[in-house]
This record gives structure tokens, sequence and C-alpha cells, in this order.
């Protein structure tokens, strides 16, 4: 587990625009098959078409975006329990038409199934995704999910897509 002053900094990695136009085929290739890996992780474990699970993930990350902003999150519910209520914001078939790139009536007649089929619930704020974090297989996905993007910035690290900067440290908020 990392050391709590290692977290203390940010790292983050600059783009370097001459080196993905030069290994462009390469660069793109290392991207889509890690998003074809993650489609992969998902679907393995949600068994839903490609649209109801691109409506799945953006109702997920709509519900809980609000309580995962950098600092808001306490402590006792960074590990696999699920959020209070009130951090939880639903979402409209709108907002999840939006997010998706899917047209609203898509997206209302496949919420509607998936909500007569148990994966999401309605209510009358909108849309919310139940948490899958206790179930078996979340924690092995997430750490699949994340050797998979590991994979990709080791290969747009050795391209020169991507080259790390120095650290900076976190701006405290008191004071």
């Amino acid at each position: 587990m990392a050391d709590r002053s290692e977290a203390a900094s940010i790292h983050r990695h600059a783009i370097s625009a001459e080196a993905t136009q030069r290994e462009l085929r390469l660069c793109g290739f290392a991207l889509l098959n890690h998003y074809l890996t993650m489609h992969q992780v998902i679907a393995e474990h949600v068994h839903l078409p490609p649209v109801e699970m691109l409506i799945l993930i953006a109702t997920t990350t709509g519900n809980v975006q609000r309580a995962l902003r950098p600092g808001s999150l306490p402590e006792a519910l960074r590990g696999s329990k699920p959020l209070p209520p009130e951090q939880v914001v639903p979402m409209s078939r709108r907002a999840i038409a939006r997010v998706a790139g899917l047209p609203t009536e898509t997206v209302r007649r496949h919420v509607d199934s998936m909500v007569r089929r148990g994966i999401l619930v309605s209510s009358s704020k909108g849309v919310l995704a139940p948490s899958r974090l206790n179930e078996d297989w979340a924690a092995g996905a997430v750490l699949s999910l994340l050797e998979s993007h590991a994979a990709c910035t080791e290969q747009l690290l050795a391209l020169q897509a991507i080259a790390p900067q120095a650290a900076r440290p976190i701006k405290s908020k008191r004071g």
C-alpha cells in the first residue's frame, strides 16, 4: 500500500503531439486495445449487450460523480461500502443519453427494460445503478482494469507519446 506521504503529490504526464503523430498507429492500437480489454472485463461479469453496458457505466459514473470529487469522499467510504443515499445522485434518462451519446428514446427503452430486470432502479428523481462493489467479482475486475491501464500507459511511455512530469505537491485547502 502506498505511503500517505506519496499521496501528498500529484503525478502527471505530459502529452507529446509530435511523438503521437510519429507513432499514431501504435498509439491508436494501444488505446483501442485497452478500451476493448476494459469492455471485455466488464462484459464478463455484467453480461449485458454493449448499449446497455454503456448505459450502466454512464449511470453508475453519474450517480457517484459528486461524491467522488477530489477531497470529498470520507476515508470510511473509500473501500467497497455503499455510499449513503444522500451522496448518490440519480440521473435523468436525458442526461444518460447525453453522456452516452445515444438517442434519448433508445436510452428510455433500454433503461425501462433494465429497471424491469433489476439492473437499474428508477426513482422520482431519475435512475440509479445499485452498488456492485461488494459482489465477489468486483475487486478482481478492478485489478484487471488497472493492469490493462498500466500496460497501455507503459506502451505509450515507450512510444514517448506520454512522459512523466515531476510530481507537484498538493496545495492544502486549509490555511
